[in-house]
């Protein structure tokens, strides 16, 4: 593919969409449904953006904007792309990229020649019709307040932007658009997110519409969990899908975890992250958030995947949108304390067997450190952002994270 499509190909735009059919409102917002080409293109406060529904769904991914994208990238200008950054940076840091996690699974499910497809679509006076791949976003409700999340992915955050943020932000739910249910007809992968998926009442409907209509056999279904709870009602269900694939967020353990994903107890998402790699038929993946919070204690999480026999796929994803929260906010006597810890970390599973995974995972947090500079202003962006959290919190951060005490001027 790559050979004939270029290596900066970005294949979501061709054949996805990222579909959100509720808003987070401000003072002055007017926005309705939108399509996006991508999950990680934030969508412009108030007015009318580029991503807003038109008429339809096709309609609205035949718009300017998205036709220059395809463009783009059809033309191997992925570095230009201002909504393709989050990409970008990834793959500068030799992380986990969207753009080619995303190729590989189009790759592997859909049924289209891929290489055909595209050089149809450019040929077709750039314009789609199909519609092959939906993220489905349905709404932000969720358990966890998350400290790197935002009102408008978890319900629980937004009630902490209004309640003790003061934010005027509305929740504001709305119906698919007209088309929805017509582009279902050529759909093969569906990825529910949210919010955390199991919670949201669209999303076990969308399934059981799904297997009603005798479409659930062709298509791929991915699912978000904040491993708070076992998908029991699910379970019955998913042989009736092609696949049915599992991203588990974890990132951390112990009051770690339970610090930056508030809301979470680790005994429940240790039990349940464990019973859901476990189960037949479930394809699971974890995906780990890197943060200035969770970094000191990455080798305690790197032995858990081990003590446990994790043979699943790790991504690792730095934070996104609270880039303040990153390991920019490290200075260079933290990063000798974190880099010591990884090093020995690497002698470490570097003499076991079957440790590949873990010797893996810390090469590429000892990456990310080396190509993220220290900004002192993150730094002091974070302690600000800290202090309003650690109101709210069982414990502190200067507790949960000793190494941050002396920022905070008390004694961990």
């Amino acid at each position: 593919m790559y050979q004939e499509l270029g290596s900066r190909i970005c294949l979501y735009p061709f054949f996805g969409s990222f579909y959100e059919t509720f808003n987070i409102l401000g003072p002055g917002d007017t926005r309705c449904n939108s399509v996006r080409p991508c999950s990680l293109v934030p969508l412009r406060p108030g007015g009318v953006s580029a991503w807003d529904v038109e008429t339809t769904i096709r309609d609205t991914r035949n718009n300017a904007t998205w036709q220059r994208i395809r463009l783009e990238l059809a033309a191997g200008q992925l570095n230009q792309i201002p909504e393709c950054q989050v990409c970008i940076t990834n793959e500068a840091q030799g992380l986990t990229s969207p753009r080619t996690e995303n190729n590989r699974f189009y790759s592997e499910f859909l049924s289209v020649n891929i290489v055909d497809r595209v050089n149809e679509i450019l040929a077709n006076d750039n314009q789609v019709t199909d519609v092959y791949s939906l993220d489905y976003y349905p709404s932000n409700y969720c358990n966890y307040s998350c400290i790197m999340c935002s009102g408008g992915a978890s319900s629980q955050r937004l009630a902490y932007e209004v309640n003790l943020q003061k934010l005027p932000r509305k929740l504001v739910l709305n119906s698919v658009d007209s088309d929805f249910y017509d582009i279902l007809s050529t759909i093969e992968i569906i990825n529910f997110t949210g919010g955390e998926t199991l919670l949201q009442t669209q999303v076990h409907d969308l399934i059981d519409y799904l297997i009603a209509k005798d479409l659930a056999k062709n298509i791929v279904i991915t699912l978000l969990t904040n491993a708070s709870s076992y998908p029991t009602e699910l379970i019955q269900k998913f042989p009736l899908f092609k696949q049915v694939i599992y991203t588990i967020s974890v990132d951390g353990t112990g009051a770690v975890i339970e610090y930056q994903r508030r809301g979470a107890r680790w005994s429940t998402v240790e039990e349940t992250c464990l019973r859901i790699v476990n189960t037949p038929g479930i394809a699971a993946v974890i995906n780990y958030v890197l943060t200035a919070v969770n970094v000191f204690s990455f080798m305690d999480f790197v032995d858990w995947t081990y003590q446990v026999n994790l043979k699943n796929k790790i991504y690792l994803s730095p934070v996104f949108r609270t880039e303040q929260l990153g390991v920019g906010a490290l200075d260079p006597a933290q990063r000798t304390t974190v880099l010591s810890r990884l090093r020995q970390g690497q002698e470490k599973y570097a003499s076991l067997a079957n440790a590949q995974q873990q010797v893996d995972l810390i090469n590429r947090v000892v990456a990310v450190i080396d190509t993220t500079p220290f900004d002192p202003e993150y730094q002091t962006q974070f302690i600000k952002y800290i202090h309003d959290e650690d109101q709210v919190s069982d414990k502190t951060l200067a507790q949960v994270v000793p190494e941050w005490a002396a920022y905070f001027n008390c004694v961990p």
